[in-house]
């Protein structure tokens, strides 16, 4: 045999393959064109959704202060009851012998009465006005809403058996006038008078039912609630010809009066502030005009 005949018997000549004869393709990336794209409509998704979560969120916010706005005149009536059909702003406060010159003042009484264990119900979402949670102990509950601790104001002087469609108990306006004014443009911030996005704000009557009702316009600094028919509004419909006063809120910084400006508080007054103690009110604001305040419609 042949060496050569011999090596090709003999000798095997093994040829290994790689595991994989398949040639695979590397995971391609993104270029950047199509990181552009993507990024380009996660932005629009996004820009069509912040609308629709701000209505959605609007919408749970006016539904808890409508609540709120509907506990407080049930316990408006609640006094009433108690008080020959008075509502708790023409009540001569016990701890004070005034009767009250805001609205926090007025809603005080409420709790001063105990006819509410707490302050909660005098905030609203969405406000730069909220409770603290501490009313003080009785019988003054002297820390009850106090300065920036309550969201509402109210009609001053009406009685249980006013007209029915009289706005009694209302979001604060940044223009207590008759009707009052709201501030649209301050819509989505704690501004004092911030109106809702859209133009709207909370009402709430003397018959109970309360309200998210639409102002003259979705924007401006001083807007008015919506006309009606007759060339009316909510409020001038209610007292037609017969302007009525308006109890505003109690800011951090000082205290707006039915058709006049804002003070500043004397240093450790508050909600139940007696104007008539000494270093009251400035004489220029405590004087009213009598012919500015006409009794309300009697049904």
């Amino acid at each position: 045999m042949t060496l050569g005949a011999m090596l090709s018997h003999n000798i095997i000549i093994q040829t290994t393959y790689p595991h994989n004869t398949m040639k695979t393709n590397r995971n391609k990336g993104f270029t950047l064109i199509e990181l552009l794209v993507v990024i380009t409509i996660i932005a629009i998704l996004a820009s069509l959704a912040v609308p629709t979560f701000n209505v959605i969120q609007d919408k749970a916010n006016q539904m808890k202060g409508t609540n709120n706005a509907r506990q407080i005149i049930m316990a408006m009536k609640l006094f009433a009851s108690d008080n020959n059909g008075i509502y708790p702003d023409s009540v001569a406060n016990p701890q004070t012998g005034s009767t009250a010159q805001s609205a926090n003042a007025a809603f005080q009484m409420l709790i001063q009465s105990e006819l509410l264990p707490d302050e909660r119900i005098f905030g609203c979402p969405s406000s730069g006005f909220q409770p603290d949670g501490n009313i003080g102990q009785a019988p003054t509950y002297g820390q009850a809403l106090q300065p920036g601790e309550n969201h509402w104001a109210m009609t001053r002087g009406q009685t249980e058996s006013a007209v029915g469609t009289m706005p009694l108990v209302f979001e604060n306006p940044s223009s207590p006038s008759w009707p009052p004014l709201w501030n649209c443009d301050a819509a989505g911030t704690l501004a004092p008078g911030r109106a809702w996005r859209g133009g709207k704000i909370i009402i709430g009557l003397n018959d109970n039912s309360v309200n998210v009702e639409k102002l003259a316009s979705k924007s401006g600094s001083a807007v008015g609630p919506a006309m009606r028919q007759g060339g009316m509004n909510l409020f001038t419909q209610a007292s037609p010809n017969r302007p009525q006063q308006i109890l505003n809120v109690v800011t951090m910084g000082g205290m707006s009066l039915p058709g006049q400006g804002s003070y500043t508080l004397p240093p450790g007054q508050g909600a139940g502030y007696d104007p008539n103690a000494g270093g009251g009110y400035p004489p220029q604001q405590q004087q009213y005009d009598p012919n500015a305040y006409q009794p309300p419609v009697q049904n």
